[in-house]
C-alpha cells in the first residue's frame, strides 16, 4: 500500500520542473540533457512501480479502482 502513495522526492521534482522549463525554452546547458533524461527516468519508473501497486491493490480488494 505503501507504493500507491510513492512520489519523487521534492528536491527532484523541482529539478525536474525547472529543466522541463528550460528545455522548453531552448535554454539547457550541455550538461542538463544529460540530468534531464536521468530525472525522467526516475520519474517513469516511479510511476509504473506506483500504478503497479495501486492495480495489486484494487485486484486484492485493498481500495476501490479509481475513477478517471
Amino acid at each position: 500500500m505503501a507504493l500507491t502513495h510513492l512520489e519523487m522526492e521534492p528536491a527532484q521534482d523541482v529539478r525536474l520542473s525547472e529543466l522541463l522549463d528550460k528545455q522548453q525554452a531552448g535554454t539547457l546547458n550541455p550538461e542538463e540533457p544529460q540530468e534531464l533524461e536521468n530525472l525522467m527516468q526516475i520519474y517513469r519508473e516511479g510511476l509504473l512501480r506506483k500504478a503497479t501497486a495501486l492495480a495489486e491493490a484494487v485486484k486484492r480488494g485493498l481500495m476501490e479502482p479509481l475513477n478517471s
